[in-house]
């Protein structure tokens, strides 16, 4: 008799995005799936052009369409823009 194994494999960064302002962090997004995420139900900021961007991003990396860290860059620029991290958290 086989045994079914379940296996859930998540698309992951090179190194998470650490969200928040001085020496706390509030949130570490370690992929695009978690960025999604963040983007839809957890942003508190503006949705302007570069969320609609990386949000695009976040889902075509997921999709297998882009490089995953294509979809980082563009997380990482609408966090800055909407102030939730430093530089230091790139």
């Amino acid at each position: 008799m086989r045994d079914v194994i379940d296996v859930e494999f998540k698309i992951l960064w090179t190194a998470p995005v650490r969200l928040g302002t001085g020496s706390r962090d509030i949130h570490a997004v370690q992929g695009p799936e978690d960025a999604i995420y963040f983007l839809s139900r957890r942003w508190p900021g503006e949705k302007g052009v570069s969320y609609a961007h990386a949000k695009e991003r976040c889902i075509a990396a997921v999709s297998h369409r882009i490089p995953v860290e294509a979809s980082r860059e563009a997380f990482v620029t609408a966090c800055l823009d909407a102030r939730l991290m430093s530089m230091k958290g790139y």
